[in-house]
């Protein structure tokens, strides 16, 4: 009875113990040059992506990240993807998802002002964008559906005023003009320029 209780609770322990464990950063890759500091994820993908060859890949191999449309030979970035300037400020931000962008990312300028926010969704521009000036006022915002741009856009010039055009499928949706209908052509009231 004592030695299976012992059994039992060896079998038991063993299964406790089986969790994953942390990473511990072995699926973390760190490269420096002299313009730019770069860390990412490159964590194991569950199963190979089904590659699509109108999107870029984003990849690493010999101490460098790699892009590649329509394929990939390295480890595909997976994850946590920041890269910074030489003075250790955010220079670009944003999470990999088998390669590709997707989520929300966002870019700095070297002062550390943001300069834009775009959304991806597996590598292609799909939501809401934002772009801004160096002093990080807004410029211009709008949406993207498959990368590209679609719906109201609106261009601010920083003065306060806001000007409106609106997209479907990339193109731009001309402004309809006003016709004057058939009883205010007939107005003898009216002014004339």
């Amino acid at each position: 009875m004592k030695r299976s209780f012992i059994v039992l609770l060896l079998i038991f322990s063993v299964k406790v113990f089986a969790q994953k464990m942390p990473d511990m950063g072995l699926y973390k890759v760190r490269i420096s040059t002299s313009d730019k500091n770069i860390t990412a994820e490159i964590k194991p993908v569950k199963s190979e992506p089904s590659l699509q060859s109108d999107r870029f890949y984003n990849w690493y191999c010999s101490n460098q990240i790699k892009q590649t449309q329509g394929a990939y030979s390295g480890a595909l970035l997976n994850g946590q993807y920041n890269e910074f300037y030489p003075n250790k400020n955010l220079k670009e931000q944003g999470v990999f998802n088998k390669g590709l962008k997707n989520g929300i990312w966002k870019s700095w300028t070297e002062d550390g002002v943001l300069v834009q926010r775009i959304t991806w969704n597996n590598g292609i521009k799909q939501g809401e964008y934002d772009w801004y000036d160096e002093k990080g006022n807004l410029k211009q915002k709008g949406t993207y559906h498959h990368d590209l741009l679609n719906g109201k856009q609106y261009n601010y010039d920083g003065k306060g005023k806001v000007e409106v055009s609106t997209y479907k499928d990339g193109n731009l949706v001309p402004k309809e003009t006003k016709k004057a209908s058939f009883w205010s052509k007939l107005n003898p009231f009216k002014k004339k320029h």
